[in-house]
């Protein structure tokens, strides 16, 4: 039998694919399979937590310049001001080989549209918003649930069974109270550190892989220190760290203080865990399309 990491329910019959950052920032290969997170949490995760983060301003502005899908395979609207008419209406972007290309519906902007023809509308204005709303509890909420999903994942497909048995059920339930915030809401609310580490658009080379890509999010488990006792048992401080669109995300996924984190990045210039050797900078889109955030613009 199967059994739901979040609610320690029955999850054989469940049918849902769990993605531990949403389709809809881009995700399309980091998820736990059927079973392991039942339809109802699911759902719940959908409803109640991803659906109220993307809704914010800036992951809808992060979401419409960046030209990310949604779910459904939809470009993401954005309310655009056309200042020299007073007016305003929801446009996509959509970059081509040789420009970019804002749409807008043209039934419902008729007027707007023969001022665009005649020239009397040439400058459109969008909404500047470089970073999230800092603190939010839905972000601390959705960092919970991405950190408790990661564990299991980071564990490796062989190992699912095995981790959920003796860390993540009814018995042990290692980390109890990151799931309870996650899923219920319950307890203290959990700290989390939000800086921004690089620009939107940029681009490495992989020197392993002896490829080009562009980083639109990257996560891993970072262990700040730990002990050793006689007995053999280990006592760890292990923090998530995500980023998502240059945005660097970070929570503890045993205690809701987030100090012990912060004064690692002080002691150690800054440099964020998820930096990788083996990565060189290349170049970034934001060179090239201006609505993109730079690093240095916040």
């Amino acid at each position: 039998m199967s059994i739901c990491i979040f609610c320690h329910k029955d999850s054989s019959i469940s049918k849902s694919v769990e993605h531990i950052i949403p389709e809809s920032l881009g995700n399309k290969h980091h998820f736990l399979p059927k079973g392991y997170v039942c339809d109802a949490c699911n759902h719940y995760f959908a409803v109640k937590v991803e659906k109220e983060l993307l809704e914010q301003s800036y992951f809808v502005s992060m979401r419409f310049r960046n030209e990310i899908l949604t779910k459904k395979g939809q470009l993401v609207k954005e309310r655009m001001i056309f200042p020299s008419t007073l007016k305003s209406c929801e446009v996509v972007l959509q970059t081509t080989k040789n420009e970019l290309i804002a749409l807008f519906d043209k039934k419902e902007n008729e007027e707007l549209l023969e001022l665009i023809k005649t020239g009397k509308a040439k400058t459109m204005i969008s909404p500047y918003i470089p970073i999230p709303e800092y603190p939010s509890t839905i972000v601390s909420r959705f960092l919970a649930k991405c950190a408790y999903e990661y564990f299991l994942y980071n564990m490796g497909e062989d190992k699912y069974d095995l981790c959920v048995q003796e860390l993540l059920g009814n018995e042990c339930d290692l980390l109890k109270d990151l799931r309870e915030y996650a899923r219920y809401g319950k307890g203290t609310y959990w700290q989390y550190n939000q800086r921004r580490i690089y620009s939107e658009g940029d681009c490495v080379f992989n020197q392993n892989e002896n490829i080009y890509y562009e980083i639109l999010h990257e996560m891993k488990l970072f262990t700040k220190e730990y002990k050793c006792y006689p007995n053999g048992n280990y006592e760890a401080e292990i923090y998530f760290v995500m980023s998502i669109a240059g945005i660097e995300y970070a929570i503890c996924i045993s205690d809701p203080d987030i100090s012990g984190y912060q004064k690692w990045l002080e002691e150690h210039n800054d440099i964020s865990p998820l930096k990788d050797n083996s990565e060189t900078f290349s170049f970034s889109l934001s060179d090239v399309n201006p609505i993109l955030i730079k690093k240095d613009d916040n």
